[in-house]
């Protein structure tokens, strides 16, 4: 019996070494990656055996945070048909870009998917903060303003707008406790995301400084998919 066990975990643990060498790309790859990278065989046995661990605990939050990104994903990518270049996970000086869409006159925007849950309460703008309930969350959107500003200097100073696409079923609310369809925190756009791709057909409607064809093109170059080779 213990030979049979010490060959199940042997064969777990080879498996879960080549699913973390193995390369993806596309929405969530990189948080998905994280997820299998922390759920070794031995954190799914206390797993199995519903002891919480710290690996189990932050798995569970990639894992969450891979399926939210992979979803907005497929919402962006129907607007390929439009004559946009959406881009998922891109390696950006060590970190990921969730999402880049580049418009069909070549506005630039660059997309944070942000899982806030409906069980902490909503999320309100006040006096310039972002509040999740009662937690100030403003902090959370300090990764976004410097992807924002990489992704510009990247493409020649063009000028990346920011946008979270929100998941995870939270309300955004008005001062007077009202919901709203979208909230802005210095500069940044909080919209729902099953709304993403409405947003995005509104704002590029402006003709930007340079071509869909040669943004996409230096965006392939110098951001490109982050496979965690």
């Amino acid at each position: 019996m213990l030979t049979l066990v010490l060959l199940a975990v042997a064969v777990g643990w080879a498996v879960w070494a080549w699913r973390r060498r193995t390369p993806a790309t596309g929405a969530g790859a990189s948080a998905e990656r994280h997820a299998r990278a922390l759920r070794t065989p031995l954190v799914r046995i206390a797993d199995a055996l519903g002891i919480h661990t710290r690996a189990g605990t932050r798995a569970g939050n990639f894992k969450a945070a891979a399926i939210s990104e992979a979803r907005v994903g497929a919402l962006l990518d129907h607007l390929t048909a439009e004559g946009f270049t959406v881009l998922h996970d891109r390696w950006l000086r060590g970190k990921n870009v969730d999402h880049i869409v580049i418009g069909p006159y070549g506005d630039v925007t660059v997309g944070d998917t942000k899982w806030w849950s409906a069980r902490r309460g909503g999320l309100t703008a006040r006096a310039g903060r972002l509040l999740h309930g009662r937690r100030d969350v403003t902090d959370w959107l300090d990764g976004l303003h410097w992807e924002a500003r990489e992704v510009s200097r990247l493409l020649g100073g063009v000028p990346a707008r920011k946008v979270v696409f929100m998941y995870g079923g939270a309300r955004l609310l008005g001062p007077d406790g009202t919901p709203v369809a979208e909230l802005v925190v210095d500069g940044v756009r909080i919209v729902p995301a099953d709304q993403a791709p409405a947003v995005l057909r509104r704002t590029a409607r402006i003709p930007g400084q340079r071509t869909r064809a040669e943004l996409t093109a230096r965006a392939e170059h110098v951001l490109p998919a982050h496979t965690g080779r």
